[in-house]
């Protein structure tokens, strides 16, 4: 199944001054739904093309984007709960598997990270960091460059998230401690990528 999100609207008359200052980390959500749109919004801040071209919102050692976004649903309007992977080329959510994903992801976690399942969205960011480092082999250090480069982008796309988060009054928190053969074990992740962060969101 397919979910194309709505396109996300650019008048918002939310400032980038005022979202930077108003910015701040938040781990406790209540338990309401956010909208379909916002979602769009989300994902289309966190790896969204460009409207006049393949280029990403994020920016990318020489545009290799080695970036996947999973994506587990716990309370989004008109979405059924369950795993799936954003589709930036078509801005659109393809399941993978329907269901709760969300305590599992939490016991991934060191230690005691409630957000993680009390969040109602999570953007899971995992690195293709082989490729990465295939790509800039000849880069010092050599064969291991274009690890750098990938938890630059991570960062980029953090960022971006939490400053459209901040602007539509979602809460977020980036988490980056878990194990990752577990996390790839619960979300089906490919043995080529490296999950990277969590992106916990929720309204607050």
């Amino acid at each position: 199944m397919v979910i194309q999100l709505p396109k996300p609207d650019e008048d918002n008359l939310f400032s980038l001054e005022k979202a930077f200052r108003l910015r701040e980390t938040k781990r406790e959500y209540s338990e309401s739904a956010i909208t379909l749109h916002h979602l769009s919004k989300l994902l289309h801040a966190a790896q969204g093309k460009r409207t006049d071209s393949n280029k990403l919102l994020t920016p990318s050692a020489q545009e290799q984007y080695p970036l996947t976004i999973h994506v587990v649903i716990k309370n989004v309007l008109d979405v059924s709960e369950g795993l799936y992977q954003y589709d930036n080329m078509n801005h659109s959510l393809a399941l993978i598997e329907a269901g709760q994903f969300s305590e599992s992801l939490e016991k991934t976690a060191i230690g005691e990270q409630a957000w993680v399942s009390n969040a109602v969205v999570v953007f899971v960011l995992s690195s293709d960091i082989q490729s990465m480092n295939k790509h800039f082999a000849a880069q010092k250090p050599l064969n291991q460059r274009g690890e750098r480069y990938c938890y630059i982008e991570v960062g980029a796309v953090a960022q971006n998230v939490q400053l459209q988060a901040t602007a539509l009054n979602i809460g977020m928190v980036l988490v980056g401690g878990f194990d990752n053969d577990q996390v790839k074990s619960v979300l089906q992740i490919s043995d080529e990528l490296e999950p990277s962060a969590f992106l916990c969101l929720g309204n607050v």
